[in-house]
């Protein structure tokens, strides 16, 4: 069975707007918990927030309007990464949390380095933030599981936050860094990019804005009732 490239346009465009959508529902549990967020829940929520569906909306508008989102796309994947990675931080128990702040640096100057000067704007989006992206969260994600192995939580850890948001963490930037590298390669072949984004936005609409979403749900429940937010 041979896919229209006109049924893979729109089912992209569908999903591309769910995946931001979806960030709805992490923001939301978010309020809802907001004077039981822990420091590590809120950068969670700030990222649902402001790099998924603040950055996500303009990224969708830039498409639109400027047919142009470069600019807003590569906020969203720095901002994500420098509060995923706070979050982390907030997390780690260990002398290895002070390396965080140094990570996000380097990062923060690869990300300068290859807008400034390795990209070309005519072309499109250069792969190599995605790939310092996706190492970068990886790296921490397998260094919170080692903190676990090392330090066992007591309860099951279908029960701990930062295990849940780190499945699903892992489970996207995993998943999807291929997407951006091969972009490059088979810019001729549109209809197998289009399917390549179509796995990427169902991966965050699943794994990403859903393993949060649970981590936020959790924080909640464990330390106290719902209660209006910012009150």
């Amino acid at each position: 069975m041979i896919l229209s490239s006109t049924w893979l346009v729109t089912l992209s465009r569908q999903l591309n707007v769910l995946s931001i959508a979806a960030a709805l529902v992490p923001v939301a549990i978010g309020l809802l918990y907001w004077r039981h967020l822990t420091p590590t829940g809120r950068c969670l929520w700030a990222c649902s927030l402001l790099a998924s569906l603040l950055l996500g909306v303009m990224c969708e508008y830039g498409r639109i309007v400027w047919h142009n989102n470069i600019l807003p796309l590569r906020s969203q994947v720095w901002l994500e990464t420098v509060l995923l990675t706070a979050a982390y931080y907030y997390t780690f128990t260990s002398p290895k949390r002070r390396i965080i702040p140094w990570l996000i640096g380097a990062f923060t100057l690869g990300a300068i380095g290859e807008t400034v000067w390795l990209m070309d704007w005519r072309v499109g989006n250069g792969p190599y933030l995605h790939v310092l992206q996706a190492m970068l969260l990886i790296g921490v994600v397998l260094a919170y599981f080692e903190q676990l192995l090392n330090n066992p939580s007591p309860g099951p850890l279908k029960r701990n936050p930062m295990f849940v948001a780190s499945v699903g963490v892992m489970f996207y930037y995993a998943g999807t860094v291929f997407v951006y590298v091969l972009e490059r390669i088979m810019r001729q072949d549109t209809d197998q990019i289009r399917m390549m984004f179509n796995i990427e936005y169902a991966l965050r609409i699943v794994a990403l804005n859903g393993g949060i979403a649970a981590a936020l749900w959790l924080i909640g429940r464990q330390r106290g009732r719902p209660a209006r937010a910012f009150r």
